[in-house]
């Protein structure tokens, strides 16, 4: 500031002396009183500025004492900040290496997993495909970038697709599945089931993610499954058979699950009624069965299969026989039984054939027993099968010492001879009063009448033959006796007698 003013005054004396004198000494003296005013000035202010550079110079100190602490201090700081930055840089380090080998192994994952992973914009675009789109459909992933997703769906799948995509559009974070076909670069249709989640808003996604996995198979399996369903639906429809599922549950006792179609045209009830009255321990099991049934169902304690014959009474109030043939479902982790899986056939109509030859069986056997000649039946490899009472009289062997034995009253020498003529006779060659002669029990012999037949079952297969005996021992004395008498009678008559008959006399009317 005083520099400028002495500038200025050096400047006033050069004008000065281009001034009038009087002017001259006027404004000399002034300019000259000035100049003491300012050098008292200046020397004030250097003594000023001395003392104030003295206090300046201790405050001076002091504040570079305290810099110095706190550049120390910052110099600490800087250590710490250094290291902590160090420890940083290689934790960055090795974190970058475990993200590179992250990205690697995502990178091997989306190159060789069998899934199709896409991730498609708002707008329908395809950003990004996995390698599997090549391997599935034949598409080189970077051609796909940039084109409609649903651009090769096909064209019976595609509204279905657009009202997915909506939906995944409108429910973000919320996962979604789908199933539809695809072209295939060649031309074929290849089924994907796909799984969408939304992430548009994932800043490290920004699209709507898909994994999409060939299902050909499965599908394949599942339209056989529905072909089989169809077939099963027809056939249970047609067939007189039906079939059921049980579950056996805790108490031991079974509930129903299901029974075929058919089981409403036999019995005249719905197969939901089954849920609500049970089966076995229910009206619809005749009284007289139901006791045999129940117990033997519940006391399965194992997996195994059984048959069972039993009556049903309809809804007409008709008593219909049934084939019941079951397999019981044992599960190991509750090691019971817990399913009962049966097949039910009516036999109503053979039940009430068996019945009827069951009789007609009991009718024969109470004939047999009770026939005053000896009967007998042998099997094919000449086993005896019925030896009735006369037998044990005519032969003296008892039932119980000849059924399931060969015949024992065959001589020695005989035996050949006598089983082929019983098989003749059981392939059709009957035996009509033949003479043979047999043995008894006590080793005598005894001359009988044989009559043999053929016995076939209801397909006419040869089972054996029936033999009946008829005792000549009788008959044989008597003839004997006749022809003594008979020759007794021829001594004591004229040879001529046996020749000449008498005359007959004729008998008149009224004569006695």
């Amino acid at each position: 500031m005083l520099e400028t003013v002495y500038k200025y005054l050096e400047t006033l004396q050069e004008q000065v002396n281009h001034l009038p004198p009087p002017q001259q000494a006027i404004l000399t003296k002034a300019v000259e009183n000035l100049s003491n005013s300012l050098q008292e000035m200046a020397a004030r202010r250097q003594f000023e500025s001395a003392t104030n550079n003295a206090a300046k110079l201790v405050e001076a100190e002091n504040l570079n004492r305290l810099l110095e602490r706190t550049i120390a201090q910052q110099r600490a700081q800087i250590r710490q900040l250094q290291e902590k930055l160090d420890k940083e840089i290689s934790q960055h380090r090795r974190d970058n290496q475990v993200l590179t080998k992250s990205e690697a192994k995502l990178q091997a994952t989306l190159r060789y997993s069998p899934d199709i992973i896409t991730i498609i914009g708002s707008d329908g675009r395809v950003r990004y495909h996995s390698a599997a789109l090549e391997r599935v459909l034949g598409y080189n992933p970077e051609e796909r970038i940039g084109k409609f997703h649903g651009e090769l769906i096909h064209p019976d799948d595609l509204l279905a697709w657009r009202a997915y995509f909506g939906k995944l559009l409108e429910n973000p974070g919320i996962p979604g599945t789908i199933e539809y076909r695809k072209r295939h670069a060649n031309g074929s249709w290849i089924y994907l089931e796909s799984i969408g989640n939304s992430l548009l808003y994932d800043s490290s996604v920004q699209g709507i993610l898909i994994n999409s996995r060939e299902i050909g198979e499965r599908k394949q399996a599942e339209i056989a499954v529905r072909e089989s369903e169809s077939h099963y639906r027809v056939i249970s429809q047609i067939t007189s058979d039906f079939a059921y599922s049980f579950q056996r549950l805790a108490d031991g006792k079974f509930a129903c699950e299901w029974a075929t179609e058919a089981f409403e045209r036999r019995i005249g009830r719905l197969p939901q009624q089954l849920e609500s009255f049970g089966w076995w321990n229910s009206e619809l099991v005749h009284p007289d069965d139901r006791e045999m049934l129940v117990k033997q169902l519940e006391g399965c304690s194992f997996s195994r299969t059984g048959t069972n014959e039993y009556r049903i009474i309809n809804q007409k109030g008709e008593v219909r026989w049934v084939r019941d043939s079951w397999q019981a479902i044992w599960d190991k982790t509750e090691g019971r039984v817990v399913r009962l899986w049966g097949a039910c056939q009516e036999i109503t109509d053979r039940k009430q054939v068996e019945l009827k030859l069951q009789l007609a069986n009991e009718v024969t056997i109470a004939q047999i027993a009770s026939a005053p000649l000896a009967i007998n039946c042998t099997g094919n490899d000449g086993t005896t099968l019925v030896w009735n009472r006369a037998a044990e009289e005519l032969f003296g062997w008892t039932a119980a010492e000849a059924v399931g034995q060969p015949l024992p009253n065959i001589p020695e020498g005989q035996k050949q001879d006598f089983y082929a003529l019983l098989k003749s006779a059981g392939n059709g060659k009957l035996q009509k009063g033949l003479e043979v002669s047999l043995l008894k029990k006590d080793g005598s012999s005894i001359d009988v009448w044989l009559w043999a037949a053929p016995v076939r079952d209801a397909a006419g297969e040869t089972l054996g033959s029936i033999n009946i005996f008829s005792d000549l021992s009788e008959r044989k004395r008597i003839e004997q006796e006749r022809q003594k008498l008979a020759a007794m009678k021829n001594m004591k008559e004229p040879f001529w007698a046996r020749y000449v008959s008498p005359p007959e006399t004729k008998k008149k009317n009224g004569d006695m």
